[in-house]
């Protein structure tokens, strides 16, 4: 079974924020002492901090600000960081640009955005390069900054973890063999500094042959790094790779066990696929039951695969009761992907063609309109 490319959250623009998020203030940019951040966090004003002897205006500006940002307090936040930013700093300008990309205290203005991040790109601010590359990706002319690529590979040079995998992820798609090279070189890069999405990238490109031989072992051990640091898709790689025996020896335990964290994470293709495990009874026992369970989930998630298994086992009536029509309806609903596109599934025809024979005309519209509403 062909596994799933991950299409990786860091080259989708960041969203608008509204005022009832949660503070959290970027990692990168945090100076402050602990019991300075706690203390903001806690209710301390930025007007009534204490400032730390020594400071320059715009090092005091920038205290301010910080202490505003983690206390929620977003307009002096927003108006320090800036004076703070024109003095030079460039942390400062790369929190002005994030606040006026986020729109917290003030309008979303994503040319004063980009003017601040221009600012701290100037001294290779590595958080700013990066968000310039992000917003490069919207395609506004009006920003004049050209191609991402260019400030993802700038970001990745000044050490930006994220910077790396976007840089590899453009150098990947290139299409140029020896780009494919360096795109597996800057993955393995974010890897090797604990970036669970570079450990997702450098497996992909290692399970795919990008940039160099195919290593499914290499793959697999990857993807299972990727998994144990958080990455649901990691997990279902790596569950499909011991159930297939790609990389390693096959093992439907370990497959069962890594399918199941995929699964329990809300993945959809993965809990298609734990559910197989569970109705087989391949690497335990076999539980019809948990198995409908876990295809129900994955066919409501959206997944081709378990919408198909879900009409099966409703046309059989195993581990759930039988219904011919909900198995037309996710029977129906599994010929396209969650994008659309046909899914080519001849199990899934011949199942649709069965229930055709049994059921009448006017319940398999019906059946069909609750598919396509859904």
């Amino acid at each position: 079974m062909l596994r799933i490319a991950l299409i990786a959250a860091l080259v989708v623009s960041a969203p608008a924020l509204s005022q009832d998020d949660a503070v959290a203030f970027p990692e990168e940019l945090i100076l402050l002492p602990e019991e300075v951040q706690n203390a903001a966090r806690s209710g301390l004003e930025a007007e009534d901090v204490s400032i730390p002897a020594g400071l320059s205006p715009g090092e005091e500006a920038w205290y301010r600000a910080q202490v505003a940002y983690m206390g929620g307090d977003w307009v002096p936040a927003r108006r320090y960081a800036g004076t703070a930013a024109v003095a030079g700093l460039s942390d400062a300008a790369a929190l002005a640009g994030i606040m006026a990309r986020d729109g917290r205290g003030g309008p979303r203005d994503m040319a004063a955005a980009s003017d601040w991040f221009h600012r701290a790109a100037r001294q290779d601010h590595p958080v700013a390069l990066y968000q310039l590359g992000l917003l490069a990706r919207l395609g506004d002319e009006s920003l004049e900054l050209g191609s991402p690529r260019i400030w993802f590979e700038r970001a990745a040079r000044a050490g930006h973890i994220n910077g790396m995998i976007a840089f590899a992820l453009e150098l990947k798609q290139s299409g140029i063999p020896q780009e494919a090279v360096s795109a597996r070189r800057w993955a393995e890069r974010a890897a090797q500094q604990g970036s669970a999405e570079g450990m997702y990238q450098l497996a992909q490109m290692l399970d795919d042959g990008a940039g160099g031989e195919r290593d499914a072992a290499g793959a697999r051990v990857w993807y299972g790094r990727a998994a144990e640091a958080g990455l649901a898709e990691a997990a279902f790689q790596a569950g499909m790779m011991w159930a297939d025996g790609e990389g390693g020896e096959q093992e439907d335990g370990e497959a069962r066990r890594w399918l199941r964290i995929a699964a329990e994470s809300d993945y959809a293709p993965a809990q298609g696929q734990y559910g197989l495990m569970l109705y087989q009874g391949r690497g335990g026992e076999r539980n019809l039951a948990e198995a409908a369970h876990w295809f129900s989930r994955g066919a409501r998630g959206g997944d081709a695969e378990s919408q198909y298994l879900y009409a099966f086992v409703l046309a059989q009536g195993e581990g759930v009761n039988q219904d011919l029509e909900a198995a037309y309806r996710w029977a129906v609903a599994a010929a396209t992907d969650p994008l659309g596109a046909p899914v080519h599934n001849r199990d899934r025809d011949r199942l649709q063609a069965a229930l055709e024979r049994v059921l009448p005309l006017d319940v398999q519209a019906r059946m069909r309109e609750q598919a396509e509403a859904g």
